[in-house]
């Protein structure tokens, strides 16, 4: 980012060191209000790094209360003037890149290691002897480790400029009472900024409007399904995933539209924060480097001893004159000093690094790969990493049957079987394709089927997600059993709906099947249930009975307290007299109940990997313990953590649990909780910190999908290497 006029005066009267570009609540809204130029710094509202009592940005009573710290009308926006003068004073909506090295600081960074000067050493004593092929053959390697640790650096540094690309191009503003569309780097606190579907967020928002928006948010939280967002305010304590009236940079809007005004920019946002730390991580020494360093010491020590004595004796005792005395001295010195081993130790972990390379995992410097052979601990988020990030169906719940559902994302494989495990029985799968239909009709996503040819012709088929996760996970339940998306829809063409809203939470669909005009209602059950005054019972649709509402509720209650996500299908048959023009949720709703039949309840879920699963096992036979840090709620955690085997006795902590933690009491209880949730990246960043000082000196290493901690790296792969 720019240099900031302001902010470097307020730093400079602080006596604070200016280490970054990142501005708290208060400097955005002294800025924003031009308290800032007095030359006085009395006053209040000025704060650097933040002030105990100020309440943040989500917890503020109103969006208009927003508007009016940030000094912006909430119709018309900031003018071309202010807007100016603000992107003076905080300069570009960018993010502070890490500063890039020289290649020879590259370079020099690949040298400078214990390894290194070993082999060097190793290579002078030979040269001195005149062993040119071993002189030759130390220098290749010397070589080869530079390159190899060169080219995957390189590597490793394209990953963490994945970063940038997560942040929107374009964003459209209201500027002078007029909406522009403006490049993103331009947005300046106090920018009012529209959203619809399909947008990435550009800045951190507080909403002022929104209708049905829903968004993305699995990098910076870890939830696998989007968020309904509202204007509501949020307890100043709530965790990143529960602040509903906010919107962060780098998100995406899957669906609905908003409008919000800038809060934050650059590295002043959520993202700046994570990129901030991303750059700052500090480096540790890992267990081979501290003891080659050890060892290279003694025998420092233990070669000077010898070649002393030797040169004593070869003078005192043998009688020899000084030159063949010290020539004595050291060829025994030359003899002592172990050569070959740090040759051999670089070959193998070069070797290494290559086939880690080739299973997806970077490694930036070559001792690094030895951390895998000596830690204790893994940390693992959930979300893309433990899971595929796509959400299945798992178990189906009808009145008369429970059904549950194998395979794991979007793909369609995988068989459904009965309670007991056991195959179903022709009269039960057919009564299942009939009561599944409703799914399939009362879904606005679509599930695209594609072919890789990424690697030649004769590619795999890929199944492609387009819509909401959850609907598309239903999709595949359905062509699970047996039904084809299209021609399900084809037979059934749809004459009316309502669409989903987060106010009342289910959409309504209208097909015309078998000559019938057939209603099809999905969404959550608390808010079905009262609607219906009927269900579907055994295998059959015409089989219908009063609700047993009880027998509902209940199954709702086991299947959420399993850290499911539940929704309810049910179904109706409408009277050709039926005004299609007059339905809507309102009308549905107010018809309570609503004529409608319970069909059945569907538990959804983003499963862990299969081949996760297999490296948490194997990682468990060798004496490694696995952690699970993710942002997504607790029973959710619990529920992955328990699949995998890593809930232990099922105690969860929490991320504002951990923020009213000391250190001290983090190192314990690190120590005895495997499962993490609703935890921010600073959270996964002191549990890990917490593991690494903790009492019984575990070595620890770290692992996610995206980017909320800075050294994570696929490891599920480098386990099978």
């Amino acid at each position: 980012m720019a240099s900031l006029p302001i902010l470097n005066k307020l730093s400079a009267r602080s006596g604070l060191a200016k280490k970054s570009a990142a501005l708290d609540k208060a400097s955005i809204i002294s800025i924003a209000k031009r308290s800032a130029l007095n030359e006085s710094c009395a006053d209040s509202h000025v704060a650097i790094n933040g002030v105990e009592d100020e309440v943040p940005w989500h917890a503020i009573s109103t969006a208009e209360e927003v508007c009016d710290e940030l000094a912006v009308s909430s119709s018309t926006g900031l003018s071309a003037a202010e807007a100016e003068r603000r992107f003076k004073d905080f300069g570009p909506n960018l993010l502070t890149p890490p500063k890039k090295r020289s290649f020879l600081e590259k370079v020099w960074s690949q040298l400078n290691n214990v390894l290194i000067w070993l082999l060097f050493a190793a290579a002078i004593v030979e040269g001195a002897l005149q062993s040119w092929a071993e002189f030759g053959l130390v220098l290749g390697v010397i070589v080869i480790n530079t390159a190899i640790g060169l080219i995957q650096e390189g590597k490793a540094e394209k990953a963490a400029d994945a970063i940038k690309a997560m942040l929107s191009p374009n964003a459209v503003v209201l500027r002078d009472g007029e909406r522009r569309t403006i490049p993103a780097d331009q947005l300046v606190p106090g920018d009012l900024v529209k959203l619809k579907s399909g947008d990435k967020v550009p800045a951190d928002l507080r909403l002022l409007q929104a209708t049905n928006l829903q968004v993305q948010e699995a990098m910076l939280t870890g939830e696998s399904v989007p968020v309904s967002k509202h204007l509501h305010a949020a307890p100043p304590a709530a965790s990143l995933g529960d602040r509903r009236c906010m919107c962060y940079s780098a998100t995406a809007v899957v669906s609905g539209q908003a409008q919000g005004v800038v809060v934050a920019t650059g590295d002043s946002a959520e993202i700046g924060q994570i990129n901030k730390m991303v750059n700052t991580v500090e480096n540790i020494k890992n267990n081979l480097i501290h003891q080659l360093e050890i060892l290279g010491r003694w025998l420092a020590v233990l070669v000077a001893v010898i070649a002393v004595i030797a040169f004593l004796l070869a003078m005192l005792y043998v009688g020899l004159n000084f030159q063949g005395a010290f020539e004595s001295a050291v060829s025994i010195a030359v003899a002592i000093i172990p050569e070959g081993l740090p040759a051999m130790v670089t070959i193998v972990l070069a070797i290494g690094t290559t086939v880690m390379a080739k299973n997806n995992a970077i490694i930036r410097q070559l001792p690094a790969v030895e951390t895998l052979g000596s830690l204790t601990v893994i940390c693992s988020d959930k979300t893309g990493t433990l899971t595929k990030n796509e959400m299945s169906a798992v178990q189906v719940r009808t009145a008369a049957n429970v059904f549950h559902v194998q395979g794991v994302g979007y793909a369609p494989e995988g068989i459904i079987t009965c309670e007991n495990g056991g195959p179903l029985r022709d009269d039960q799968m057919t009564g299942l394709q009939q009561m599944l239909r409703g799914v399939v009709l009362c879904n606005d996503s679509v599930l695209q089927k594609a072919t890789d040819n990424s690697l030649g012709k004769g590619g795999k088929v890929i199944y492609k997600p387009l819509g909401a996760p959850t609907e598309v996970s239903l999709l595949t339940l359905g062509e699970k059993a047996g039904l084809k998306g299209k021609a399900v829809q084809q037979s059934a063409p749809r004459v009316a709906s309502v669409p989903f809203e987060s106010e009342h939470k289910f959409m309504a669909t209208v097909h015309t099947e078998n000559g019938k005009r057939v209603m099809y209602v999905k969404g959550a059950p608390d808010r079905l249930l009262p609607l219906c005054d009927s269900q579907v019972e055994g295998v059959q649709l015409s089989q219908s009975g009063p609700l047993d509402a009880k027998y509902w509720k209940a199954a709702q209650a086991e299947m959420s307290s399993q850290g499911l996500r539940v929704l309810a299908l049910c179904r109706a048959e409408l009277p050709e007299r039926y005004n299609l023009e007059s339905l809507s949720a309102k009308s549905l709703l107010q018809q309570s109940p609503s004529g409608l039949a319970m069909v059945l309840m569907v538990a959804i879920l983003d499963p862990p990997r299969e081949e996760a699963v297999a490296a948490i096992r194997e990682a468990h036979a060798a004496g490694i313990t696995v952690k699970m840090i993710t942002g997504d709620h607790s029973l959710t955690a619990l529920a992955i953590g328990r699949m995998l085997g890593i809930a232990g006795k099922g105690v969860v902590f929490t991320g504002p649990e951990i923020d009213r933690t000391n250190d001290e009491a983090l190192k314990h209880i690190v120590m005895q909780c495997n499962v993490f949730a609703r935890a921010s990246p600073e959270n996964k960043l002191r549990i890990v910190r917490a593991l690494q000082v903790g009492e019984q000196g575990l070595y620890s290493d770290s692992c996610t999908s995206g980017c909320t901690s800075p050294c994570y790296t696929y490891w599920y792969h480098a386990l099978h290497c």
